[in-house]
């Protein structure tokens, strides 16, 4: 797989700054106001990019009486998942005006794709990414089409195993599409089941880019992310926690998310290199309180130098008491002084 994918304006590599993700599939509420509210979000915390979802509940559904469960600030909602998702959705001509809108704000739109006439509106918009589901992973029709587009493709993991993975994963290479990032992403409310491990060993496994879907407003686990080697993080985003509907109660409100965003880059930015490389401060410090040798009594000259005559003190600037061995034996060309750094010229 690639190690540098580029979508829109944006680079995606290990070397790059984080691809941030405003996670709104749900929590635009499909309505066109909010959801220019959020791309404004978007823009103004220097995040990268918003993702909707396509839903096309006639096409991904078979029984409609399936119910739904979640939580809000008002207490456990269950609703008719059919009648729900079908209220979540723009006509083409409203997903012109938000393209359009994003592409003003300077902002990566790109969508959850579950089903063929969301392949066609993504395709219809110009789209320049697919994001698809860990619950798509055996509708394999799905993944050759959009393998066979050559666009980057953002691929959740969530409840798949490793045979599942290899299995899309030489899909898309045998559609010679090479662009994938791979999301570790979990439902575990217990931070001691999210895996966070995960993430390298997507990387070490697949040799792909790697990134991490957040379920909540909650932070430890991102951070913990960046420092394991996402590349690309999805945070959920929404206007307010208690607007009606599902998954707003787990989501970053505005100003919370313009500060995860400040934070993620400072943890990104704390990381550095896979190298040991002290700081300016640190080499400055060290000038301090490193050694050098210096003349542990007064040493007349033609002396034949001891161990005891010869110690290292602070700072650092000199010779360093690592060669003090080489000193023993030696013979002083000059007088030394108590505490005066003695030279290689010197013996």
């Amino acid at each position: 797989m690639r190690s540098e994918i580029s979508i829109g304006h944006k680079t995606i590599s290990e070397h790059s700054p984080l691809f941030i993700i405003a996670e709104t599939g749900v929590t635009c509420n499909y309505d066109l106001n909010i959801a220019k509210e959020l791309i404004d979000v978007v823009a103004e915390s220097d995040a990268d990019a918003i993702k909707f979802i396509f839903w096309f509940p006639e096409e991904i559904m078979s029984d409609k009486t399936i119910t739904y469960s979640y939580d809000s600030l008002e207490g456990p909602k269950t609703e008719n998942m059919f009648a729900m998702l079908n209220q979540l959705r723009f006509s083409l001509d409203e997903w012109r005006e938000l393209k359009a809108y994003g592409d003003k704000r300077k902002v990566i739109i790109f969508s959850t794709v579950n089903s063929p006439s969301g392949i066609e509106y993504a395709e219809t918009l110009g789209l320049e990414a697919y994001k698809l589901s860990s619950w798509d992973y055996n509708y394999l029709p799905l993944w050759r089409r959009i393998a066979a587009l050559k666009k980057p493709v953002i691929i959740d993991t969530g409840p798949v195993k490793l045979a599942e993975m290899a299995k899309v994963m030489q899909l898309m290479l045998e559609a010679q599409n090479d662009q994938c990032i791979l999301l570790h992403c979990t439902s575990a409310d217990s931070l001691a089941e999210k895996n966070m491990g995960t993430i390298p060993y997507l990387r070490d496994t697949f040799h792909a880019l790697v990134g991490y879907s957040s379920r909540d407003c909650h932070d430890e686990t991102d951070i913990m992310a960046v420092a394991l080697g996402a590349v690309v993080l999805e945070k959920r985003l929404t206007l307010a926690r208690n607007l009606p509907g599902h998954h707003h109660i787990l989501s970053k409100e505005p100003g919370e998310f313009a500060d995860y965003v400040r934070l993620i880059r400072q943890v990104q930015a704390a990381k550095g290199r896979h190298e040991l490389n002290p700081s300016q401060k640190d080499l400055i410090e060290r000038r301090k309180w490193f050694r050098h040798l210096v003349a542990n009594q007064d040493i007349p000259q033609g002396t034949k130098l001891t161990p005891e005559m010869l110690e290292g003190k602070r700072p650092e600037p000199g010779v360093s008491p690592e060669y003090l061995d080489f000193f023993v034996g030696r013979v002083t060309k000059r007088p030394l002084k108590y505490n005066e750094a003695i030279s290689w010229d010197d013996i």
